[in-house]
């Protein structure tokens, strides 16, 4: 069971914020599990360690409870006896024995001395020396029993103080031993998590290094491309811009045959140049802000791969504003029925049909194809 001041460290966090270049979700959780495990043994060991130590020092504390108890004891037995109830209870019974002995003895003698006085001294005599001798049993008893004791106290003395030393020792080697190994598993530790953590340093400044290169050399690309297809778009709006002009001197040349439409025409062809100017101005904004606003976002989209099919639609977009004021101008010319007009007219017409053919560079300069950024 993880210890509470642990629960900082496990379990370890698995959810990052997602990047566009990265690594791989899964080798980082298989990494983040091998971590996890090793923290788990480390915090295992540990965890042993010092349930190893705990019970060394309650074995320790039980060992010197029991020394406190055979010392309070040997307190106790070193004191002499002060009262009958104070001797050991086998002495206890033999002077209780011995007392009840002597009591029948002496009714037997008192009851024999109202019979036979004269015998009275000589049994008394030998129950004197019957007394006498056991008292000596007994004070010999006595003497053995303090001798027995004495031994007993020795040996459990010695004892004691041997299991003392011992026990001194054991929590010594156990104290050494429990140290040792943490500084050890310390160390180990320290060092494995310093090479990781220095793997995994390169490894990410690897990656950067690869990751930077790859985009660089993709922008680039991207930059190269979207410049080719930005050319290309110029090219061919001023192409179909050029055609639409000669489209609109031919229908205006051959429309100044009907005088009486010329105003009209005139007006359709100015406004319809306006609008071309108009388109043309905006394509022309959209295409120079090509280079510089767009070319890094679809480089990114160019990473993906989807820059194929979306650089396409600004070429797309330029092309259709060129096809329209020729489309336009187009218009009225078709209208127009091919019937002859008078010599002033006729000479007047090419004059306005010039006019008109300078429309564009009257009304605004002609699209210039758009310079890109290198």
């Amino acid at each position: 069971m993880v210890p509470e001041r642990d629960n900082g460290l496990l379990p370890l966090r698995r959810e990052y914020t997602q990047a566009w270049h990265g690594f791989d979700r899964n080798e980082v959780r298989q990494y983040l599990d091998h971590l996890e495990a090793q923290l788990h043994r480390v915090i295992t060991d540990r965890d042993a360690a010092i349930a190893q130590a705990t019970s060394a020092t309650r074995e320790l504390e039980t060992v010197r409870h029991e020394v406190a108890k055979l010392n309070a004891r040997i307190e106790e037995l070193k004191k002499p006896p002060e009262r009958l109830e104070d001797l050991d209870e086998r002495m206890q019974r033999t002077v209780t024995l011995a007392q009840a002995r002597a009591d029948e003895v002496t009714k037997r003698a008192e009851v024999a001395a109202e019979k036979h006085w004269a015998s009275s001294s000589e049994a008394s005599k030998k129950l004197r020396e019957r007394y006498t001798r056991l008292v000596a049993e007994l004070d010999k008893q006595a003497d053995a029993l303090h001798s027995e004791h004495e031994s007993a106290l020795a040996e459990t003395r010695a004892e004691v103080q041997r299991l003392t030393v011992e026990a001194a020792q054991r929590r010594e080697l156990l104290d050494n031993e429990a140290e040792r190994k943490r500084r050890k598993i310390e160390r180990e530790f320290d060092q494995t998590i310093s090479a990781q953590r220095a793997s995994h340093e390169k490894h990410i400044a690897d990656q950067q290094t690869a990751s930077k290169n790859q985009a660089e050399r993709r922008i680039a690309e991207a930059t190269a491309e979207a410049k080719r297809r930005v050319d290309e778009a110029t090219t061919e709006a001023k192409r179909r811009l050029d055609e639409a002009t000669t489209t609109a001197a031919q229908r205006t040349t051959a429309a100044q045959r009907k005088v009486e439409r010329l105003a009209e025409i005139r007006e359709q062809a100015r406004k319809s140049l306006m609008q071309a100017d108009e388109v043309l101005k905006g394509s022309e904004a959209m295409l120079a802000a090509l280079p510089e606003e767009s070319v890094i976002p679809h480089a990114s989209k160019l990473v993906g791969g989807d820059s194929k099919a979306e650089e396409t639609k600004p070429a797309a977009k330029a092309a259709k504003p060129a096809e329209q004021p020729a489309s336009k101008a187009a218009a009225p010319a078709k209208t127009a029925p091919a019937k002859p007009a008078s010599s002033a007219p006729a000479a007047a017409a090419p004059k306005n049909g010039q006019s008109e053919q300078n429309g564009p560079k009257a009304n605004g300069q002609k699209p210039s194809p758009a310079k890109t950024g290198s």
